[in-house]
């Protein structure tokens, strides 16, 4: 048989487990309360995606990303996997994939970002932290914290050649042909370029800070600009 001082450390030991439960779920439940919505936007290869599900996490909210692509495609009544490829890359909007997406409409580009606008408004209505797909300028400061992720081509296609098994200059031109794909699609769909940093709140490089320190920056510059957001997620305790 246990000895009383061996019951009593688990019993602590418990409580304290119990509480820690207890406190996620708080603070997961403020943020959800709250609503907080923020947009990443992303160099290819800077570990933007990784970031935006910590800071979700972090908040207690959704990472949107793939649910914003299944929401277009049932808002248009076509399959997910078409979307997919159209995804970010309007490159040949007037080729017949994109006829055929939008059933020989007029103008399918304009029905793409209708579709696409509504998709995003439902999302920011509930909170989440939403990836690409130029959110940033469909919401603007007043609906979301804007954040852009970017890195050195060098440092993305280290990141990209360990990633996909790639040689070091395969992963070069992969981010530059993934990273002019966003930019064409933000500047057709928009108008607007990707690199204007007057189109963000926070634009951070990860060369120089890791996934972590990321997190904990974007959510420190969302509490000085006024976001009410619990201690305990901006500096949580270890």
């Amino acid at each position: 048989m246990k000895c009383s001082v061996e019951r009593l450390i688990e019993g602590l030991i418990a409580v304290e487990l119990a509480q820690e439960r207890k406190a996620l779920e708080e603070k997961a439940a403020l943020a959800r309360k709250a609503g907080y919505v923020v947009t990443v936007s992303r160099g290819f290869g800077s570990l933007g995606k990784r970031i935006a599900e910590a800071l979700a996490d972090r908040l207690g909210v959704r990472c949107c990303d793939r649910s914003i692509l299944e929401g277009v495609a049932q808002r248009a009544d076509v399959d997910i996997k078409l979307v997919e490829r159209l995804d970010e890359n309007l490159e040949h909007v007037s080729t017949l994939p994109w006829r055929a997406f939008f059933k020989g409409k007029s103008f399918p580009k304009e029905r793409y970002l209708h579709h696409l606008v509504k998709v995003i408004l439902n999302i920011a209505e509930k909170g989440g932290v939403i990836v690409g797909r130029g959110a940033h300028l469909i919401l603007g400061p007043d609906r979301a914290f804007r954040v852009r992720i970017i890195g050195s081509l060098e440092a993305c296609a280290q990141r990209v050649a360990e990633r996909d098994q790639l040689d070091i200059e395969s992963a070069r031109e992969r981010v530059t042909i993934v990273n002019r794909q966003r930019a064409d699609y933000l500047k057709q769909l928009y108008g607007e370029g990707i690199d204007d940093c007057g189109d963000y709140d926070i634009v951070i490089n990860t060369d120089r800070f890791d996934e972590e320190q990321t997190v904990a920056l974007i959510l420190h510059s969302m509490a000085q600009a006024g976001y009410d957001l619990p201690a305990a997620v901006v500096c949580p305790t270890t």
